[in-house]
Parts: C-alpha cells; sequence; structure tokens
C-alpha cells in the first residue's frame, strides 16, 4: 500500500472536528438574587426523583395574571470559538435576540435570556495552552461581549488537543479551560466551567421547593474522541467510569422540572459526523471506539431517558431530532453553527424537527414551569435563529421584528423506564477467557502504550468472527486469545523502549512463552484448506522458543542477547509459516474464510515485528541504535495496516467500501505518533528522522483541519 492510501484512513477518522462555545447562567426568571447555583464531581445532586409529571395536556403554559409561571430563558450555542466574521456576527446577534426576548408583565421585568450554554471547541483550532492565553480574549471575550451573560462551558475535541488541532488526544490541555473559571486576570466574569463535567441548576419554581432546571454538562472528549490520549488520567476504565458514576447518580438524584444533559459529541446528528455508534460512518463492529460506541453506551448508561433535552454541538449546522426509542423520551438538539459552517451530510438519518446547515446560528429557549391556573403543563420552547454577517439585522431582525427560523414548544414528558445496561461500565473492550493457565512471570493484564491498538483489534476480530459456524468460531477464539498475548509481548517491548524498565522487558520475553503454549494448545486440524495448517505453525513455534541456555528474560544466568535470539528465531520461523499458508489463500480458500486470512496476517506481522524490536531492544545503547529501533516499532504497526486490509473482504462488509481497514489504519498511525511523541520527550531526543517521517502526515491532518 502506498503512502497515499495510508493517509486516506486518517483522512475518513480526523473528521472527528467540530466546535464549540459554553455559558452560565445567573439563574433564570424568578430564580432569586443569586441566580442558581453550580455543583461539580466533589458535591453532586439534589435529593429526590422529580418524576412525578403525567401526561402533559395540549396548549397551555402562557404568563398569565399578576404571578407569572417562573421561567428560565437561556441561548444555546456550539464551536463557537473561531475569532471569525461569524462568530462576532452570532454575538451581536445573540445581544439582539436576547434584548427583543425582554418581557414585562404589570410592573415586573424580566429579562429576555438568563444564561448562556456552550457546547465544546470553545477555542479554534487546538485550545490554549495557558490560563492567561491571548486566545481567551479573541476567540471568547471579544466577540461576546456584546452578550452580558453568564456562560457555562463543555469541552470539545479541539479544546483538548494533543498533537493536531482537533485530535482530542490531549486532554490535559482542556484544564487550563476549567482554571481560566478562577483566573484573577480573565477579562470578565462571564465564562464559567467549575470542572471538567458538572452540574448547574438555574430558576425555582413558584414555591421554590424545586429547581426549573439542571443542566449536567460532561466531558464528552475522553470518551467518545476516539483519539487515544497516553495520559491515564483520561483513562476509559479510570476518568470515564468516574464520570459516569457522578452522571448516574446526579442526574438520577435531581429533581428539577427539567433535566438537560450537555456535551460536544452527539448522540444523534444528521452532520457530518453523525450518530455515535458510526461516527463519520465508522463501523462500530470493528472499531467500536472511532465509531463513538463508547460514547453511545455512556448515554444509554447515564444520561438517555433520564434527562428531558440533550444539546451537542461538533457538527457545524443546526438540528432539532425527534427522541429515539434507544433514549426514550430524551429529544436532542445540535447546535455547531456559532463560529463556523457546513452543509447537512444526511437529512434522512434521523427524523428532524428542523435542520439547517451552510449557515451560522443558535438557539433561544424557554423553560416554564406547570400553571396551576390553566393546567398547562410544564413546557420548553425552542427558537431558532440563523445568523448572515452581511444581512441587514444579521438574519434575525426584519421589520424591528425578530424572525426566528423555527419554533415549537415541547411539553414535559414522563419517562419511559428504560431497562438498563452496562456497556460502558462493565467488561472492557477485547476481554476474553484464555484457553489454558497462564505460565509463572506473565501478567495477563499488563497495559502499556499500544492498549487502545489491542483492544480495537482484538474486539474488532471477535465482533466479525462472530459470523463463522460454530466450530471454526471455538477455535477462531483461541487463535484471537493468543494473538492478543502476543500483543502483550509487543506492548510491553515498546514500554521497555519508553521507560527503559527491565521489567517490562521480562514481561515481553515471557508473554512470547505464553503465546506460544496458547497458540499450541489449539486444534486447527478441522479449519478449511490452507488454514487446517496453523497447527503446524504453532508447534514450531512452540517447539523452537525458550530454549536458550539459562533462564528466559532479564535476570536470568544466561545472557539477555541470548535468550532474545531464542525468543526470536522462533517468532520469525512463525511469520515466514504463516505467509507460506496466506500464499495458498487464493486458490483453497473458501467463501467463508476470509477474516482467517485477517487474523493469520495480523499473527504474521505482529511475530516478526515483534522479534525484530525484541532483537534490537537488547541492543539499546546509543542513539542510533534507538532510532533503528523505533524505526522498527512504526515500521510494524504500519505493515499492520496493510494486513488488516484483509478485514475488508468478511462477508457483508462491502457495505462498508474500504472503510475498516483504513479506519484500523487511522487508529495505527495515530498510535505510532503517540510513541514517537513519548520517545522525543523521555529517552531519545532528538528523533529528527522520524519526525520528518511522519511530517507528511501530521502536514495532512493540519491542511485537513484548517477547512473543517
Amino acid at each position: 500500500m502506498n503512502a497515499y492510501w495510508k493517509l486516506l484512513p486518517l483522512v475518513a477518522a480526523i473528521t472527528l472536528t467540530a466546535c464549540g462555545g459554553g455559558s452560565s447562567s445567573g439563574g433564570g426568571v424568578n430564580a432569586g438574587a443569586d441566580g442558581g447555583n453550580v455543583e461539580t464531581p466533589n458535591g453532586p445532586g439534589d435529593g429526590g426523583e422529580g418524576e412525578g409529571d403525567g401526561e402533559p395536556d395540549e396548549g397551555g403554559g402562557g404568563e398569565t395574571g399578576a404571578n407569572p409561571p417562573a421561567a428560565v430563558r437561556f441561548i444555546v450555542i456550539g464551536d463557537s470559538g473561531s475569532g471569525s466574521a461569524g462568530q462576532y456576527a452570532v454575538g451581536q446577534a445573540i445581544a439582539d435576540v436576547c434584548d427583543g426576548k425582554d418581557e414585562f408583565v404589570g410592573d415586573m421585568a424580566f429579562a429576555g435570556c438568563d444564561l448562556v450554554v456552550g457546547l465544546g471547541d470553545n477555542i479554534y483550532e487546538s485550545g490554549v495552552t495557558s490560563v492567561d492565553d491571548p486566545q481567551f480574549a479573541e476567540k471568547f471575550e471579544k466577540p461576546f461581549e456584546p452578550v452580558q451573560l453568564p456562560f457555562y462551558m463543555v469541552l470539545g475535541n479541539h479544546d483538548n488537543t494533543g498533537y493536531v488541532g482537533g485530535d482530542g488526544a490531549g486532554n490535559a490541555r482542556g484544564e487550563f479551560q476549567v482554571d481560566y473559571s478562577y483566573f484573577d486576570g480573565r477579562l470578565s466574569d462571564r465564562w464559567n466551567m467549575p470542572d471538567r463535567y458538572f452540574k448547574h441548576s438555574a430558576g425555582n419554581t413558584s414555591q421554590g421547593e424545586r429547581p426549573l432546571v439542571d443542566f449536567f454538562a460532561l466531558d464528552s472528549n475522553p470518551i467518545a474522541g476516539g483519539f487515544a490520549d497516553p495520559d491515564i488520567a483520561y483513562a476509559y476504565h479510570t476518568y470515564g467510569v468516574d464520570q459516569r458514576n457522578w452522571a448516574v447518580n446526579a442526574i438520577a438524584g435531581s429533581n428539577a422540572v427539567f433535566r438537560i444533559g450537555m456535551a460536544h459529541h452527539p448522540y444523534l446528528s444528521n452532520g457530518s459526523h453523525g450518530n455515535a455508534g458510526n461516527y463519520d460512518g465508522v463501523p462500530s463492529e470493528l472499531l467500536p471506539v472511532l465509531a463513538g460506541e463508547r460514547w453511545k453506551a455512556f448515554m444509554e448508561e447515564a444520561v438517555c431517558d433520564q434527562t428531558d433535552f440533550f444539546f451537542a454541538g461538533h457538527d457545524h449546522d443546526l438540528q432539532v431530532l425527534n427522541a429515539v426509542p434507544s433514549c426514550g423520551r430524551t429529544e436532542f438538539v445540535v447546535s455547531g453553527a456559532a463560529g463556523k459552517t457546513r452543509s447537512i451530510d444526511d437529512p434522512e438519518r434521523n427524523a428532524a424537527r428542523f435542520q439547517q446547515g451552510d449557515t451560522y446560528g443558535f438557539f433561544w429557549m424557554k423553560a416554564v414551569e406547570a400553571n396551576a391556573e390553566t393546567m398547562a403543563p410544564a413546557q420548553l420552547c425552542i427558537e431558532a435563529y440563523t445568523v448572515d454577517p452581511e444581512a441587514e439585522g444579521l438574519g434575525v431582525i426584519s421589520g424591528g421584528e425578530l424572525t426566528p427560523a423555527y419554533t415549537h414548544c415541547y411539553e414535559k414528558q414522563p419517562m419511559v423506564l428504560l431497562s438498563g445496561n452496562n456497556d460502558f461500565s462493565g467488561q472492557p473492550l477485547g476481554d476474553g477467557a484464555l484457553p489454558l493457565p497462564l505460565p509463572d512471570g506473565f501478567d495477563a493484564d499488563f497495559t502499556g502504550p499500544l492498549k487502545e491498538l489491542r483492544e480495537t483489534l482484538v474486539s474488532g476480530f471477535t465482533e466479525v468472527g462472530a459470523n463463522l459456524p460454530e466450530e471454526q468460531r471455538q477455535v477462531f477464539d483461541q487463535i484471537i486469545a493468543g494473538t492478543d498475548i502476543l500483543f502483550n509481548a509487543m506492548d510491553a517491548a515498546t514500554a521497555a523502549i519508553l521507560e527503559g524498565d527491565s521489567s517490562e522487558m521480562t514481561q515481553s520475553v515471557q508473554a512470547v512463552l505464553a503465546a506460544s503454549e496458547q497458540l499450541q494448545a489449539i486444534d486447527t486440524s478441522g479449519l478449511p484448506a490452507p488454514f487446517d495448517q496453523l497447527g503446524s505453525a504453532f508447534d514450531a513455534l512452540a517447539a523452537g522458543v525458550g530454549t536458550g541456555s539459562g533462564d528466559v528474560g532479564v535476570g536470568g544466568d544466561g545472557s539477555t542477547v541470548d535468550d532474545v535470539a531464542f525468543i526470536a528465531a522462533p517468532l520469525v520461523s512463525l511469520s515466514r509459516n504463516l505467509n507460506n499458508i496466506l500464499d495458498g489463500v487464493e486458490e483453497q480458500v473458501p467463501g467463508e474464510v476470509p477474516v482467517f486470512a485477517g487474523l493469520t496476517s495480523v499473527l504474521s506481522t505482529v511475530s516478526l515485528g515483534l522479534a525484530n524490536t525484541l532483537e534490537q531492544l537488547v541492543m539499546l545503547d546509543t542513539s542510533a541504535t534507538g532510532e533503528q529501533l523505533l524505526g522498527t516499532v512504526q515500521g510494524t504497526l504500519e505493515n499492520l495496516v496493510n494486513d488488516v486490509l484483509w478485514l475488508n473482504q468478511i462477508p457483508g462488509a462491502e457495505d462498508y467500501t474500504t472503510l475498516p481497514g483504513d479506519a484500523l489504519s487511522s487508529v495505527l498511525l495515530t498510535v505510532v505518533r503517540e510513541v514517537t511523541e513519548q520517545l522525543d520527550e523521555r529517552l531519545l531526543n532528538p528523533l529528527a528522522p522520524l519526525l520528518d517521517l511522519l511530517s507528511p502526515i501530521t502536514g495532512l491532518l493540519a491542511g485537513l483541519l484548517d477547512g473543517l
């Protein structure tokens, strides 16, 4: 595969780019002077269930009499932080709409807007690098100067850039936006992001016993961003589960009239990124992380049906989408057009009440409590405003009157009471029983910088192998388990490169021994030719590995170099034997077995790459050998991209064209980038030749992202 085709997948998957902006609330109408309160993960939730509302009656909800029903009015924006003329126009248009929405009841005056909520990508293209970064002024304070309201902000993928703007792989960068909330030097008090995820209550009911609206600001990027963050602090099994636990408790514990979830990444969208579980057309069966399957699972555990609405950005358009059975009563709003614009990609993907692309814009909303006098149910009304920077009145005012592009009022709905699941917080991807007890010295739970790669490949193969005939699937699952152990070995070798830890090198060697035992135990005789020969290849591996003098691994009586050589040689032999098997695929493989070819190719590539890596690892004495070793790791991962393309021939994969392989290659290249960046920082500085090699990739990404 030439360089061009290696970069194409990166193009497909990197469209994980969007925009955003956040806002804060000073409390709603009748909310009291303090205007609500904010709760962070350190103090979640109010008590009570708050879901006793029955079926709403039609109509009503208007403000009548001397004491109108309590209300909260707010603006919803996303993907705002471009600093463009369009963002400035949106800022002025928001101010104009809020002024036009001022209400008077008798001698009582109510502001047209109480707060703004923002949905991420607050600072394009790569977030900020300090709490006093001038971009806060250029892309928030100045464009939104006409809007003298509190803004409550969530983080997007551009706010968490690690390497190239919008990759979402540097979540630590987002902490500067949290810190800006508390920065004495900020230019205004409008920016509010008290934590990466938090609850904000706005307004009170007339009797004052309940909040009118609870906003639950969520941090979707570490879960839905797709690109792995090397910082373990933002891992799925730690940060992700902690946030899930907070969200479940905080949302279920809210007694607010309306519960609203908000994050950067959508659950549903007719825009270019699409629905969670199939982001950017990536099939979740092969690439659940890049496809947004984990975010979908998070939503269905913590947000769906528990909230009345869910707000998201990421797609640079305006959408109001209907509830769907998988998410219960929850309705959806996508607002990502406050700083950039983009066309609606597939207007028929989800049922939409309103959708508009190729324009700047935002939503104005009003939450109103039930009216005891008129028997009108609680309502949430929404108005869409499209903004034209060149038009008189900016497209939101005509003839002195506000001109919304869409209006609708939703009546409060009861919960559907979906059956719960633990797809997000349950077993990790790729987890499965190994066919044999593991030998002493091998840590099956070892994780290193290639963890994401291992999980993606193993889970992808497991999914596609599920369609094999039962007897073949059992063998396939056993080979998957052995392959995962070899990935464990390569992961440990890579960790040893990064950290120079002899114990991790020992883990690598022990993993090879463990893999040889697991693979040798598999009976492949029942597989169709040529895959019935796999057993002989595995037998040869087991017979040749670990037969050197002394104990295998660092710290034994024998030479480490000799030990590794005795491990590496059988791995090379295994790779050659597997390639011989693959040579016979075209003549012999029946229609239901291409998935075995993909797995065999991966196993061959990992075996050869691991052998070369281990051999060079023991000689890591100079920068020259270090660069050579690093090149081996990179080459292995890129060769793996080629081999994985076999997955395109799986029955049913024709619906994905070449996307599975392309998407997987993007994951692998992302891992390469992570490893090289860490090496550059920690061990082998500088790595100019390798980084130069990667520059066409990063350059292409930068060019693509400039247009997003």
